[in-house]
């Protein structure tokens, strides 16, 4: 849809003229001859720009923009002033005119203006659109979950928001640690200022200084230029530090020294470059063990965990899994352009049983793939990704949450210790229906029930001889 500007001056001939320049470059243009015609057209029908003459009978032009407001807020002004009047113009600059045309001026300038007035009102709508976006997504009252554990989360994130206070978020991989960090910096007065993480896994030692701290011309081999460091990009702002229990011993000790003294050098550096940076670390790893295996600085690990947040696996919130459930499938229509209603009883309770070594970023990517091959409406069926690790040392049918009815919590504890049962005893047979049989004492056709209730792989040339 084009854009609609108002046409505001005293010369009915001049306003039909930049009306006539106006429209041929596709613009709705409405044209006022005073104050109080612009105001009843103002008050019809919205436009994005008013590009109004100072001078006129009546109200002046920045007096008109300012009752503009009043009735829109969005509304863009461009002021027209005649030679000799720009300190009038940069007054209505300063009181909120977006920009100011000196009479006279040409069709190129006119049109070079009223695009970029209008190139920085969509712009100043992203921003908004994407802040807005980010109060919705970060917000601690939207981290998916009911869970007693979850609430106390989200109960921890609003005290320490407000606060500097450094966070040690620990937890399986994929439970949402850079989540609940982000969570935190945009509930904090830093909300404004730059989030900034790095995973401290992914990069070599070297590699991760410089990431971190940057480097001066020249510092080493190929370093042609300066580079800015993570640090100073976060200046003002929220540092995460991910898996930063795989940082080396000498990395550890820069580290400490930044946390302690709150400033750095870059890489071939000699000038202290001071930082005012909120620490958030977060590791998948134990910690403390890491410390008696000598791995991992103990003053180091103090000066991280000021307040400890544990994240607990999905396998532990098995009662949250309906509502993660239903914020993917409404983010994934969204994205994905389906109309996906829900999941069918068996479905779920496919989600329900299963141990869940991937966390909730295992659950999002299992819905997704439901999504792509799914041609119902409904989701009946998920499949997991059988490359995920499974380990052996791991019940996967540990207690669940106490929250839960106990006849429910039972009658899961059951259904995954059959799966892992039946499913290790028929992996040790390759499959053989019948030797598993005979050696777990469990009767053929109670094997082929659990391999259709769970999911699980017989050998189907058996399958005739079943009935």
């Amino acid at each position: 849809m084009s854009s609609k500007i108002l046409v505001v001056d005293d010369q009915v001939s001049f306003c039909h003229h930049i009306q006539a320049i106006l429209q041929r470059e596709g613009y709705q243009v409405v044209v006022a001859n005073n104050a109080e015609q612009a105001l009843d057209a103002l008050s019809s029908r919205p436009f994005d720009i008013l590009l109004t003459d100072m001078k006129m009978p009546g109200k002046n032009g920045l007096e008109l923009f300012k009752l503009a407001e009043k009735i829109d807020s969005d509304i863009s002004g461009i002021i027209m002033t005649a030679f000799g009047s720009i300190a009038s113009a940069v007054t209505s600059i300063k009181q909120g005119m977006s920009d100011y045309l000196q009479k006279p001026f040409d069709p190129e300038l006119l049109l070079m203006t009223v695009e970029k007035v209008l190139r920085d009102k969509r712009m100043l709508k992203e921003i908004r659109d994407l802040r807005k976006e980010i109060d919705q997504r970060y917000s601690f009252g939207n981290i998916i979950g009911k869970n007693h554990e979850m609430r106390k989360i989200y109960e921890l994130i609003q005290r320490l928001a407000p606060t500097d206070a450094r966070i040690l978020i620990i937890g399986e991989t994929g439970v949402g640690k850079e989540l609940v960090a982000k969570a935190i910096h945009f509930n904090s007065p830093r909300r404004e200022k730059p989030f900034v993480g790095i995973n401290c896994a992914a990069l070599a030692e070297n590699l991760l200084e410089s990431e971190l701290f940057g480097h001066e011309k020249g510092a080493f081999t190929g370093a042609s230029q300066i580079k800015t460091g993570k640090f100073e990009y976060a200046q003002g702002g929220t540092m995460l530090l991910d898996e930063v229990g795989d940082i080396s011993p000498n990395m550890q000790v820069k580290l400490l020294r930044v946390l302690q003294e709150k400033k750095f050098e870059r890489v071939g550096g000699n000038d202290p470059i001071d930082i005012d940076v909120r620490i958030i670390s977060a590791t998948n790893q134990d910690l403390e063990e890491k410390i008696k295996q000598k791995e991992f600085r103990v003053d180091l690990f103090y000066r991280l965990n000021v307040v400890l947040i544990r994240v607990p696996p999905l396998r532990e919130r098995i009662e949250d899994i309906p509502l993660l459930v239903k914020h993917f499938i409404d983010a994934l229509n969204k994205t994905l352009g389906k109309n996906i209603s829900g999941l069918s009883s068996r479905a779920m309770q496919q989600l329900m049983e299963y141990h869940w070594p991937g966390n909730v970023r295992e659950l999002e990517n299992v819905l997704e793939r439901a999504f792509y091959v799914t041609n119902d409406d409904t989701i009946d069926q998920v499949t997991f990704s059988s490359y995920l690790p499974t380990s052996r040392n791991m019940l996967c049918w540990e207690i669940p949450d106490t929250n839960i009815p106990f006849r429910t919590a039972k009658s899961i504890v059951i259904k995954r210790f059959e799966k892992t049962y039946f499913s290790r005893a028929l992996e040790r047979n390759s499959g053989n229906v019948s030797k598993t049989a005979k050696q777990t004492g469990v009767n053929r056709r109670t094997i082929w029930r659990k391999i259709k209730e769970c999911g699980l792989n017989g050998n189907r040339s058996e399958a005739k001889e079943k009935s």
